[in-house]
């Protein structure tokens, strides 16, 4: 009997199959719907990549083209490129005592603007001594993540007072009333220390605040005397090396903020012009209820997102 079963069973599973094949889909309308702008945002997406990556290229050899002559490397001699090797000497140093400030997706957000210094200072015919101290917790288990231990720079967990003598650094701070010398070169006898943190302008002169209190020197970046920009002077880490780097390249503080400091902060010269002939700028604006302020563009949003500030009332540090 049960011999017999099984071939009927068999065909009576074929032709159900059959039948559900030639069933139309049991989608709702508004299912269709969905699952066609789906599709067709996984095709816009796709070109969009192909864009980007042509943006990616040209922005590359732009820059080769503007760098000056034997200033970056290709990318197959990066291995013979280190900075045992390097010319210069200048010390550059990224202090990351502020992980325990910091939420994850901040410090995700620091170790992104890390890779992109790393990158920046690796590209040049001669880098200078990269630096991380105090690397600890969420931060080196991402960097661990992300081999930094194949990387060529000098990163060590204790904090910069250990690692420097106390005369040597040099804490760059926006809050600082020194300010470095527009005509003098980077000195190799100082350490230039970043205040490695990401907060979104909640903890002004948090760095400055750490300076003082261990006495160490301090200033910041002529940017005033060279470019007007329109937001405090607070700038991510990675635009921070970069202008160093490109300093030490050009020996020129103008194109070395031109190059590096976001357009979005820079002042351009056609809004400079036009208020210098206002004659209404003491008189404070209004805005019509009817017609709000038009909100920040999104890509605005996402690049403050990787802005590095410092705070007011700063928390105990962690040692």
């Amino acid at each position: 009997m049960s011999n017999e079963a099984e071939p009927t069973l068999a065909a009576s599973t074929t032709i159900t199959a059959a039948t559900d094949i030639d069933k139309p889909s049991s989608l709702s309308k508004n299912q269709q719907r969905k699952q066609k702008r789906y599709e067709l945002m996984l095709e816009r997406r796709k070109s969009k990549r192909k864009e980007e990556k042509a943006k990616q290229k040209q922005r590359r050899l732009e820059k080769l083209k503007n760098a000056p002559e034997q200033s970056l490397i290709t990318r197959h001699s990066l291995k013979n490129n280190r900075m045992e090797n390097s010319s210069c000497r200048i010390r550059i140093c990224i202090d990351c005592r502020y992980d325990s400030l910091m939420s994850d997706k901040d410090v995700g957000s620091l170790q992104k603007q890390i890779s992109f210094s790393y990158s920046s200072n690796r590209r040049l015919s001669a880098p200078c001594q990269f630096y991380l101290t105090n690397v600890d917790g969420q931060l080196e288990r991402r960097l661990t993540a992300n081999s930094v231990k194949n990387w060529d720079i000098h990163m060590r967990n204790e904090p910069i007072e250990q690692v420097f003598p106390h005369e040597d650094i040099l804490y760059l701070t926006s809050e600082s009333e020194n300010v470095l010398s527009s005509t003098e070169p980077l000195d190799e006898r100082t350490v230039y220390v970043i205040g490695g943190i990401v907060d979104h302008n909640s903890r002004k002169g948090l760095c400055y605040q750490l300076a003082l209190a261990n006495k160490w020197r301090h200033a910041r970046l002529p940017i005033d005397e060279f470019i007007k920009m329109n937001t405090r002077r607070v700038l991510a880490c990675n635009h921070v090396l970069e202008i160093l780097l490109n300093y030490i390249q050009l020996g020129d503080w103008k194109k070395a903020f031109e190059q590096n400091i976001p357009k979005r902060k820079q002042v351009t010269e056609e809004i400079d012009a036009s208020s210098n002939g206002d004659d209404d700028d003491d008189v404070p604006k209004t805005v019509s209820p009817t017609h709000p302020q038009d909100p920040k563009p999104c890509a605005e949003i996402h690049e403050r997102r990787g802005e590095v500030d410092e705070g007011e009332d700063p928390p105990q540090l962690p040692s």
